[in-house]
């Protein structure tokens, strides 16, 4: 009796290390194919030109590197420089980092950022809080703070929305105009 007793629990004892490495083995196998599923895409020293058919700026952007998932429709993007152009502006934006939802031809910058340019060829520049531009609407948003320095003029506001086709302000809170004393400065 004693002699089965031990017989059963040797083969006790292998059904659970045997069921244990079982399961081991199949959650190990369950956790490499949830991640065979999570694809990236990843490009380095990237230069691309952006254009939507409704809006009348060209964009091209470099940056350091993009990435995204498959499955998605925005790719992040690192250390971008950005240039925005048309017939009367000419803008430089560097910023940390940036989105691009290329479903909705969106580029969001939400990081505190400078740009400097040129308007109707007289210099600018300015510092934003966040920046949002919808190429396919024509429009820019400035969330949060935003100054701006152009011909002798300090222009600040906050949640400022421009409609680049119209050249107008769509919305904007606590917008100023103050004119720059030069000798202050000098």
């Amino acid at each position: 009796m004693l002699r089965q007793i031990s017989i059963y629990s040797i083969l006790f004892l292998s059904l659970v290390a045997l069921t244990f490495f079982l399961s081991i083995y199949y959650s190990d196998e369950t956790k490499e194919s949830e991640n065979e599923n999570i694809n990236i895409f990843q490009a380095k020293d990237v230069n691309l030109k952006l254009n939507s058919f409704g809006s009348d700026f060209d964009i091209n952007l470099n940056s350091k590197m993009i990435n995204g998932l498959s499955d998605s429709k925005i790719l992040s993007i690192f250390n971008p420089i950005i240039n925005l152009k048309n017939s009367e502006i000419d803008v430089n934006i560097s910023a940390k980092n940036s989105e691009l939802n290329y479903e909705t031809n969106e580029l969001f910058i939400p990081q505190k950022t400078t740009f400097k340019g040129k308007y109707f060829n007289m210099p600018f520049n300015g510092i934003a809080d966040q920046i949002k531009f919808n190429l396919s609407q024509n429009k820019i948003l400035f969330s949060g703070n935003l100054e701006l320095f152009f011909d002798g003029k300090e222009y600040k506001g906050k949640n400022i929305e421009i409609n680049t086709k119209l050249k107008s302000i769509i919305n904007s809170q606590n917008l100023s105009v103050k004119k720059i004393d030069d000798s202050k400065s000098k």
